[in-house]
């Protein structure tokens, strides 16, 4: 999972620039783990790791929170520099919809958060929960 995921979404729909605040986190490489879950459903819990290397270029260019969220709209976020906090709902033409709460917490070499996602699939309602955590590993 990108930092530009465990990042948000939410902040790739509005430029860094745009927000006029710097998020406390360091340049560098980095280590990220997310483990998702689905209350009330068979499926197990889903654990991905990943690295990525952020540069001050990409911090000061808003690049590390550049994501394309096709069908989906922020309707609430609040960009600090100790963290962040944003909703979020997606909606696209084959009957599935999302409404997405998250709380991101910036500590210049590690972030932790919390997602919830509400859903309406074709398949019925469904809930997914999502904890998060990176931290920097050394330099690029």
């Amino acid at each position: 999972m990108k930092l530009r995921s465990l990042v948000l979404a939410a902040a790739a729909l509005l430029p860094l620039n745009a927000l006029a605040v710097e998020p406390n986190i360091q340049p560098g490489e980095w280590e990220l783990n997310s483990v998702t879950t689905f209350p009330g459903t068979p499926m197990p819990e889903q654990r991905e790791s990943s690295r990525e290397c952020v540069t001050a270029e990409d911090l000061a260019d808003g690049l590390a929170f550049d994501v394309d969220v096709e069908g989906c709209e922020i309707t609430d976020m609040d960009m600090r520099e100790d963290g962040m906090t944003y909703s979020m709902s997606c909606q696209d033409d084959e009957g599935f919809e999302m409404t997405m709460d998250a709380e991101l917490l910036f500590m210049g070499d590690r972030t932790e958060g919390t997602m919830e996602a509400r859903m309406l699939t074709p398949m019925g309602p469904m809930e997914m929960l999502m904890e998060l955590d990176g931290r920097r590993i050394g330099d690029c």
